[in-house]
């Protein structure tokens, strides 16, 4: 009989190892996001942008801020499927992710962006100090939505600014 009992025993801390296992990878699992991603916005996930092209221009006296700075031209693809958008913040960084300058308002033609359309969006933002030509940077657009976007692109160098 006492054999019995010490064998009832054994079976029930083998059972507690293997719930206690068993709720730590659920717990790892949900942690990770592989549960969790299922929580994610609708607009989000289905909001696709590409930028497809870039120019990013280095100028030492831009007009249109009186101080040095760079002018930002990108060329962004709205899949087909994707839901019409709008951007609403442009960035300039460094590759290494240091930011160089922000412009809250960049000018999107056309806006919003249609499904299936393509859109140009241009912002410039000041910088003081000097750039070196083929120096590269990252362009990253917000769309209203949350959704982020990058291109990585070379910095050009124009010394002096032409009138339009």
């Amino acid at each position: 009989m006492r054999s019995r009992r010490s064998i009832s025993d054994i079976v029930a801390v083998v059972l507690l190892i293997v719930i206690a296992i068993a709720a730590a990878v659920i717990i790892y699992m949900w942690l990770s996001g592989l549960i969790g991603s299922v929580h994610t916005s609708t607009s989000v996930a289905q909001t696709k942008l590409e930028i497809t092209g870039a120019n990013v221009t280095y100028v030492n006296n831009l007009p249109s801020l009186n101080s040095p700075g760079f002018n930002v031209t990108a060329y962004v693809y709205n899949p087909p499927g994707s839901p019409s958008t709008s951007i609403s913040l442009g960035e300039l960084e460094f590759t290494n992710g240091t930011l160089i300058c922000t412009n809250t308002s960049p000018k999107v033609i056309p806006s919003p962006i249609p499904s299936a359309g393509t859109a140009k969006v241009i912002f410039s933002c000041k910088y003081s100090s000097a750039v070196p030509a083929g120096t590269p940077v990252e362009i990253l657009l917000v769309t209203s939505e949350g959704v982020q976007v990058t291109y990585t692109a070379t910095v050009q160098v124009m010394s002096k600014t032409t009138s339009t």
